[in-house]
């Protein structure tokens, strides 16, 4: 799943408990994480990937911060 979705799909109580378990605020993940406005630690990342509790894989965290190409941009 991408990561904003998984975010969109988080009800407030699901998305404080998300945040507090990345050791972020509500609002950073809101705000910078969601739109990818910041560039994220090494740490974040991992947690972000880690804590979704399997909805979103390393892979589409490094995709969602545009650290990696997706397949789409590698055939184009």
């Amino acid at each position: 799943m991408k990561l904003r979705k998984y975010i969109d799909c988080l009800n407030v109580d699901e998305m404080t408990a998300y945040a507090s378990r990345c050791r972020i605020a509500v609002s950073y993940l809101r705000l910078h994480v969601k739109y990818a406005s910041k560039d994220p630690s090494v740490s974040l990342i991992k947690s972000l990937a880690r804590e979704s509790e399997g909805n979103v894989s390393l892979t589409e965290v490094l995709e969602h911060f545009g650290i990696t190409e997706t397949l789409a941009g590698r055939a184009a």
